[in-house]
């Protein structure tokens, strides 16, 4: 290792030493003092510090903002425009509430923040269930009507603005008053701009409630939304719920934002609050590295900075001055053209690919054992423990499933039992129906004809998001797993908490939710001991080689303690070697009692580790029994290698390969 390398992983592991009480606390005390030292410049109430002061105030509103956009678009994957508007709705009403409503600061700012809330609720009742440019063009939509209402509303000034002198008899808002303290905005020289402490320390507090739900249970179900709604469903999690829920938050911290704006300047333009300003609110995400928890704060540093520094409108005066008064580009264009740089070369934004940089430095080099021809007896002596179909007792029924597609049956009238404690082998050639049918048992079908018993429990057209929590969890056939977070996130991401922590709980983090983490995290690990991945805890699970990160998908199903596991095609990629550890795993399994559908295509596992097979042909089954009974039949024989079977090798039925 380098010495950058030992450097690092020795502050991980002295960071690792403190308790999660004391890095909040650390984290919290940081924040102070970064405030502290923002507001210093300003304290002796010196006039040319204004200008200074109001850009600590923009940064603030614009990080609160950042921050809130992040759980939508850098957690839920849904690419938003309308957090500029959401800004705007929360400086317009806090303005209108205090002018015209006569509304002390503290009753004022709740109301406003239900109000921006309720927008985010209305928002994602409509666009929620889109994805890509048509979610995105409806938040565009509203950025550009609430513009429009903005500039065109007389009540709220239109185009004047808000106050007015000529609509309201005054141009400023009425300094913000709490507990009697005037609390003075940065527009006067000669007196420190007290309203920076108050909007500082509501900065501090929602940046806090916002870390302690993003590294929470609550986060990682965002993070499964982002990944894609079918895993997030299959962890526990109702999608739809999660992302207003989200919705809801991220609205109301865009319009914390606004308030700010309103109690920094005292007056509010429509114009300061145009598309553009909800792009910029985008890029800050974007550029300090969206799905991080920090990086957007980064960002909206960085972007207010640029946007106000007089370095960029010197270069805009001597492009006019020299190139052309015409053809030029403004500031917003070069801070445009700098963003787009940025993302060629940090494409994962500052903080995410400074994180994946130090990551890939420390990261231990992985030296397994190397692939080799697969031994018929190694993997045949895996059998040794099969439970022989000695259960009675059924812990799932499948009883006359059918799915239609169109014109296309895909299950044709299926009947399956798997028996308690037993492994259950669902074969067949491709486009048979057998991801279907555990398509259809895990709840991401609904059936159009047929029952499924989980325990005598009928859960038939139920949401995996239900299934779940009823003891049936699955693998995918292309591992899902969060490849920006560690190994060891994805496995917390499994247990029930992902899919029923309340986001208030999460938020609050109180010392139950401390107990909570790390008896989540004990567990974890001891499931990716279980899977032989301990020493790649903390590696990230998109640098996983794929046999390990198919390890992986199966210690999070197993978080849940599900008790019928069904997976979808697991020995898929894997050498050798990887398909002997995987035999052992599941027999293992099995002899705790788990229960298990195993869908492959790997003839040498489906013989060794399998009590029952089932042979599926165009949706139907043609064959059931034990591997041996299966694997000789003639029609299965036909199926697999049609007229031409006499000509090919025998289809082994102990321990061979098909």
């Amino acid at each position: 290792m380098t010495q950058f390398s030992i450097t690092v992983t020795s502050i991980r592991e002295r960071w690792s030493r403190i308790s999660p009480q004391r890095r909040d606390a650390l984290f919290l005390a940081l924040l102070v003092l970064i405030c502290f030292v923002a507001i210093a410049p300003g304290l002796d109430g010196d006039g040319t510090a204004i200008a200074h002061m109001q850009l600590i105030g923009l940064i603030a509103g614009t990080t609160v903002a950042a921050v809130g956009l992040n759980l939508v678009s850098g957690f839920a994957g849904l690419i938003s425009l309308g957090q500029g508007a959401m800004y705007a709705m929360g400086a317009y009403v806090f303005g209108y509430l205090s002018l015209k409503g006569g509304l002390p600061v503290l009753i004022a700012i709740p109301i406003c923040l239900l109000v921006c809330a309720l927008l985010g609720v209305f928002l994602a009742l409509g666009a929620a269930r889109l994805r890509g440019p048509q979610f995105t063009m409806v938040t565009l939509v509203l950025a550009v009507l609430v513009h429009k209402v903005l500039v065109e509303w007389p009540v709220l000034g239109a185009a004047s603005g808000y106050p007015n002198v000529l609509q309201h008899e005054t141009g400023l808002l009425s300094d913000a008053t709490v507990l009697g303290f005037t609390f003075v905005p940065p527009l006067y020289g000669g007196q420190f701009a007290s309203v920076l402490v108050l909007v500082l320390l509501l900065t501090v507090v929602a940046l806090v409630l916002y870390r302690n739900l993003s590294r929470s249970a609550w986060g990682r179900s965002l993070r499964a939304v982002g990944e894609s709604d079918m895993l997030a469903s299959h962890l526990g999690v109702h999608v739809f719920r999660r992302k207003v829920a989200a919705f809801a938050i991220s609205s109301a911290l865009g319009g914390l934002g606004g308030i700010f704006y309103a109690l920094l300047f005292a007056h509010l333009q429509p114009e300061s609050f145009d598309v553009f300003f909800s792009i910029t609110i985008l890029l800050a995400v974007i550029l300090g590295g969206s799905g991080t928890v920090m990086g957007p704060a980064v960002g909206a540093v960085i972007v207010v900075w640029l946007e106000r520094s007089e370095a960029l409108e010197g270069i805009t005066r001597l492009q006019r001055d020299y190139l052309s008064e015409q053809w030029y580009l403004s500031t917003p264009g070069i801070i445009g053209l700098i963003l787009v740089i940025a993302l060629f070369v940090l494409p994962r934004g500052i903080i995410g690919t400074a994180s994946d940089f130090v990551a890939k430095r420390t990261q231990r080099d992985s030296h397994g054992v190397p692939p080799g021809s697969l031994d018929a007896s190694s993997i045949a002596g895996l059998a040794t423990g099969t439970s022989a179909r000695a259960q009675a007792t059924a812990a799932l029924d499948v009883i006359g499933v059918t799915k239609r597609f169109g014109g296309l049956l895909a299950v044709d009238h299926v009947d399956l039992r798997l028996q308690e404690g037993s492994i259950h082998g669902v074969i067949g050639p491709n486009g048979a129906g057998k991801s279907s049918l555990a398509n259809l048992i895990s709840g991401a079908y609904r059936p159009d004809d047929g029952v499924v018993r989980l325990g005598g429990v009928d859960i038939s057209g139920r949401r995996p998001d239900q299934v779940i929590r009823q003891g049936l969890a699955r693998t995918f056939q292309t591992p899902q797993l969060f490849s920006g977070a560690t190994a060891l996130e994805n496995v917390k991401a499994g247990f029930a908490d992902t899919g029923q922590l309340s986001w208030w709980t999460a938020a609050l983090k109180l010392r139950s939710q401390y107990r909570r983490e790390a008896e989540l995290e004990q567990m974890a690990l001891a499931l990716l001991r279980r899977v032989g991945l301990l020493e790649e805890a903390q590696v990230s699970a998109g640098s996983l080689a794929y046999g390990k990160a198919r390890a992986l998908e199966i210690a999070r199903a197993l978080a849940s303690e599900p008790k019928v596991l069904i997976l979808d095609e697991p020995a898929a990629g894997l050498n050798s070697t990887e398909v002997v550890e995987l035999g052992r795993l599941l027999t293992e399994l099995r002899s705790n009692g788990l229960s298990m559908i195993l869908v492959e295509h790997h003839m040498d596992l489906i013989s060794a580790v399998t009590d029952e097979v089932t042979c599926m042909a165009q949706g139907a089954v043609i064959a059931r029994g034990t591997p041996s009974e299966v694997l000789s039949d003639s029609t299965v024989m036909d199926v697999y290698l049609g007229e031409h079977r006499h000509s090919h090798d025998h289809v082994a039925t102990e321990g061979g390969q098909l």
